[in-house]
């Protein structure tokens, strides 16, 4: 018969595993980066990892019989209000929460695990600390960055309005005059030509013609690049001239609905919905495939809003994030910048809408 005391060598191994694994646990425990504490419901931190005794700078545990968690990770004499770690230990619910902890001067994210005996009671809590300073940094740099970007951004459209502002008034008042005088001119030449010169009087009419097409044209391109009739006379004016300059020159039906009076809002916030008009329309002549438009103004006690909605093809959800859209980035960057927000949703074949709304302060 087998001898069955005697381990065969697999066996030995197993049991020297065995044996060793507290041993093994340890190791593997102390070498973790992360702050690990082992907690009683009391609070008491009953075993911790190097880390740990590093960092909290703690006493010898196996010395010191009521190591409070909150005199080392808060340096307080009693647990936070509203610690998450507490409520762990009542609810059983683990926790996971991010704080700048002054007495360790750290960014810390912790994560609060409750800990149960055979018989599934809750008998204590334990501890998971990570070190998040550096990435919060690295947040609180992108966020700057962001914050930058978007400064620049608003300082380069408000130059932008200025310039356009400026040129449009220049070829407004000195090109369009000019011309206007060179017209009368000419009235007055052919006035002054003898009887039978056919030619000549066809050649000023002509002329005439021309210059009326180009009296045209500047006002046009005045308009295009900033209608006087938004510092003259506002933003419900300027809208209804731009829906009507649309429908006529793309043949889609434009309607435009005012629910309140916009006449005091100031020139920052007007700007913004006109140029969103403007871009809205610019996307709906593009890429709409629309035969009809209705837009609604609104101003409630806080908030402006604006709503544009065309039947055409519908803009679908890559279009919205594609990184190239550029109109779809300078309407979202207009409204982030004064605080507000912007929905584009488009249906199949339905159309699209698009909500802006902005705060009127």
């Amino acid at each position: 018969m087998p001898n069955r005391d005697k381990d065969t060598p697999h066996q030995t191994k197993t049991n020297e595993i065995i044996l060793n694994s507290p041993q093994d646990w340890e190791g593997i425990f102390n070498t973790i980066t992360d702050v690990i504490t082992i907690h009683d419901k009391d609070f008491n931190i009953i075993y911790a990892n190097n880390a740990a005794k590093k960092v909290l700078a703690l006493p010898n545990l196996e010395i010191s019989k009521a190591i409070k968690c909150y005199n080392y990770y808060h340096g307080t004499i009693c647990p936070p209000k509203g610690c998450p770690s507490c409520d762990c230990v009542l609810t059983g619910i683990p926790a996971v929460f991010e704080l700048f902890e002054p007495h360790l001067n750290k960014h810390i994210e912790i994560r609060a695990i409750p800990r149960y005996d055979n018989g599934e009671q809750i008998i204590g809590v334990i501890h998971i600390l990570r070190d998040i300073t550096d990435r919060k940094l690295s947040e609180e740099e992108i966020k700057f960055s962001h914050e930058k970007l978007r400064n620049l951004a608003a300082h380069l459209n408000s130059v932008r309005e200025e310039e356009r502002k400026f040129i449009a008034r220049e070829i407004h008042d000195e090109l369009a005059q000019a011309l206007t005088a060179l017209k009368m001119g000419l009235v007055w030449l052919n006035k002054q030509l003898p009887e039978k010169k056919e030619p000549l009087t066809e050649k000023i009419k002509s002329m005439t013609s021309i210059i009326d097409m180009t009296i045209y044209s500047v006002r046009r391109i005045s308009s295009e690049l900033r209608p006087g009739l938004l510092d003259d006379l506002g933003l419900q004016a300027a809208i209804e001239w731009q829906a009507k300059e649309f429908g006529d020159r793309t043949g889609i039906t434009c309607q435009v609905t005012f629910n309140s009076d916009t006449s005091n809002l100031d020139q920052e916030r007007s700007t913004a919905i006109f140029r969103i008009f403007q871009e809205t329309l610019t996307n709906v002549a593009r890429h709409a495939e629309a035969t009809e438009i209705k837009a609604s103004l609104e101003k409630t006690l806080d908030m402006l809003i604006m709503k544009v909605q065309d039947n055409g093809t519908g803009i679908r959800e890559e279009n919205i994030l594609n990184p190239h859209s550029f109109g779809i980035i300078g309407m979202q960057e207009r409204t982030l910048l004064l605080g507000g927000d912007i929905n584009l949703k488009g249906v199949q074949n339905k159309g699209t809408t698009v909500t802006v709304s902005i705060p009127t302060n």
